[in-house]
């Protein structure tokens, strides 16, 4: 069940990314952390938006039952329901193995790597909590886009 819903979110997600990539910018600096988007998925709407336009996000658009939100200085986009699933992509190899590294030091641990439709997706586990990883293909641009989705 948490493997389609990546599936769904990281679809919608890379649609997304598809259409407003144009609009973003390609400077690879972040405000964003590990810490930080691990703890904003507990929070409620209005702090996680409080928390996205302190660290330079601007608010994109709405899909049915999420917002997205994009850095206004980085290829990257945050998608999240308010009720505990936020995703977290980029175009940046840099910002992804920098939140990659934050992971392996955090609490989570892995629970390993799996396929499914093509795709590969590693998983990591702490209490009732998940963080999903995988890479996808931008066919738009043939750019690949990195994800993390925390499920709560």
């Amino acid at each position: 069940m948490k493997k389609a819903l990546l599936l769904l979110l990281a679809t919608i997600s890379l649609t997304a990314c598809k259409e407003n990539s144009k609009n973003l910018s390609a400077q690879t600096n972040s405000h964003i952390t590990f810490k930080g988007l691990d703890s904003i998925n507990y929070k409620p709407k209005t702090e996680i938006e409080k928390y996205l336009q302190k660290n330079g996000y601007a608010f994109l658009n709405s899909q049915p039952k999420s917002d997205q939100w994009k850095s206004d200085k980085n290829e990257e986009i945050i998608q999240f329901n308010g009720e505990g699933v936020l995703v977290f992509l980029t175009y940046s190899n840099d910002s992804y193995n920098s939140l990659l590294a934050d992971l392996k030091k955090s609490e989570y641990k892995s629970s390993g790597t799996s396929i499914k439709n093509n795709i590969e997706v590693e998983s990591y586990s702490k209490d009732k909590e998940t963080i999903f990883l995988s890479s996808l293909i931008n066919p738009e641009d043939n750019k690949k886009v990195y994800s993390l989705t925390f499920i709560n």
